[in-house]
């Protein structure tokens, strides 16, 4: 595939066939699949998957939290998940 020629670096552009070829061969299930990030294995989409987080405050304010989804084999799951937080002197 060749970049068409722009006016703008580090744009691509694809030609009407090229852009043809593309639609030809993805389904409304293959592009829910990939937004899913499930691919063609069994496991794809099966890692641990999880989100982390952190304030600060004034007057020495401040916490962390986290949590994580844990696949367990083919059918469980596991959730870990933690919070800490310190407030500081109320004045």
């Amino acid at each position: 595939m060749q970049p068409a020629p722009s006016a703008t670096p580090g744009t691509l552009s694809l030609t009407d066939q090229e852009k043809l070829a593309v639609l030809s061969g993805n389904t409304e299930d293959s592009v829910d699949a990939a937004r899913a990030g499930l691919g063609s294995s069994s496991n794809a989409g099966r890692g641990i998957h999880g989100e982390i987080g952190a304030m600060i405050g004034s007057h020495a304010t401040r916490g962390a939290y986290g949590v994580a989804a844990i696949p367990l084999g083919n059918g469980a799951g596991a959730i870990v998940s933690f919070e800490s937080s310190r407030f500081g002197d109320r004045r």
